[in-house]
């Protein structure tokens, strides 16, 4: 008597967790940055240069920054747009930067009254009107590199919230372009929005980037995981984990189970379980309900290989953890189907009696070859 093994649907890759891209970054609202690009002296012409600012986050940029200042009218409203923007006044904000926006012609005025407005649009929730308004920021042109910098960085953050990925992607693409910062710095936002274009493997290659450049960022380095088994390189997952494993770094449940899920679903059981016993033995991997389904997978892989020596095994250590006897049940089909009866009705007597949904088949074992 031949019986069927029961089937085990296969175990799930690692779940993709995206880092959040970092909040708008506001704009300098300080009143006294302010009056430092405020006309004071009279016989200054309008947009004459100011010296450079030392505290330059964008040295290797290719844009210059201009270095503008305001008119002595146009300083005196953007004080009082900065006042109004610090005390949360936000439609007195917006409607006072359209009215400047409207009748100047200064570069740095409208730039700044723009900012303004989009920050204030930014905090009301409104990341449709936020995005227009950076946008406005940006092709104005004239905030020095700091804070141009930081309204196109506003722009990608506030298009990203809108879902507007492709859009997001290109003003990404620019800021990276222009000021040649570090890759590694805007890696995690740029992964999230590649992972939202459905582009994985370029996703995972940016978190893989962010996790070399941090080998602590642990949610960088299981995001690339991820999204490289959803790219189908499960090849590039499991290196990345194993690499990770042998440095230490391998130090959490779902980096494990990702580790051992990723050899099952390459065909290298042995590796999985070592990975599996080695979880075990640190204290890492849990003996758990999914640790059944996990063995029952292995099992279920293995018989089909024709290696029922570890099937019998891998459903052992299912039975072992598992809160009913299905997994006893289906060792004991394997014992059955390779002629070990006796082995098999023993088996069969321990999954009824921790409970079986359909206690046919143990029954049938047990009545086979006789008392």
């Amino acid at each position: 008597m031949k019986l069927r093994i029961t089937a085990c649907s296969g175990v799930a890759v690692l779940a993709l967790t995206l880092l959040a891209p970092a909040q708008a970054q506001v704009g300098r609202y300080d009143q006294a940055d302010v009056r430092a690009h405020h006309k004071h002296d009279k016989a200054a012409t309008e947009g004459a240069a100011s010296p450079a600012s030392p505290d330059e986050k964008y040295p290797n940029a290719t844009r210059q920054s201009p270095h503008l200042e305001a008119t002595k009218a146009g300083g005196k409203v953007l004080e009082e747009l900065v006042a109004l923007l610090q005390a949360k006044n936000y439609a007195e904000a917006i409607a006072k930067s359209d009215a400047l926006l409207a009748t100047t012609q200064n570069q740095y005025e409208r730039a700044f009254a723009a900012q303004v407005a989009a920050n204030a649009y930014a905090e009301s929730g409104n990341d449709a009107k936020a995005a227009v308004y950076f946008k406005q920021t940006v092709d104005a042109d004239g905030l020095d590199n700091n804070d141009h910098y930081a309204a196109l960085y506003n722009l990608v953050v506030t298009q990203y919230r809108l879902k507007q990925y492709t859009e997001a992607l290109a003003s990404l693409d620019r800021l990276s372009r222009e000021t040649k910062a570090d890759p590694s710095e805007n890696a995690a936002l740029r992964g999230s929005l590649l992972a939202a274009l459905d582009r994985p493997a370029e996703a995972a290659a940016q978190y893989e980037q962010l996790y070399q450049h941090d080998p602590k960022n642990n949610t960088a380095l299981m995001n690339a995981v991820a999204l490289y088994q959803k790219a189908g390189q499960g090849d590039k997952a499991n290196a990345l984990l194993t690499a990770a494993k042998g440095h230490g770094a391998l130090n959490d449940p779902a980096a494990y189970r990702s580790l051992y899920v990723g050899y099952i679903n390459a065909g290298k059981l042995d590796d999985a379980v070592r990975a599996i016993d080695e979880g075990l033995a640190k204290g890492i991997v849990a003996k758990d309900a999914d640790l059944v389904k996990v063995y029952s997978v292995i099992a279920q892989t293995a018989y089909g290989n024709g290696d029922s020596k570890t099937a019998v095994d891998m459903y052992g250590r299912a039975a072992d953890i598992a809160a009913d006897g299905e997994p006893r049940l289906n060792q004991a089909k394997v014992l059955l189907n390779d002629g070990k009866v006796a082995a098999a009705r023993q088996a069969a007597q321990q999954a009824l009696d921790k409970g079986l949904k359909n206690p046919g088949d143990a029954k049938r074992i047990l009545a086979a070859g006789g008392k």
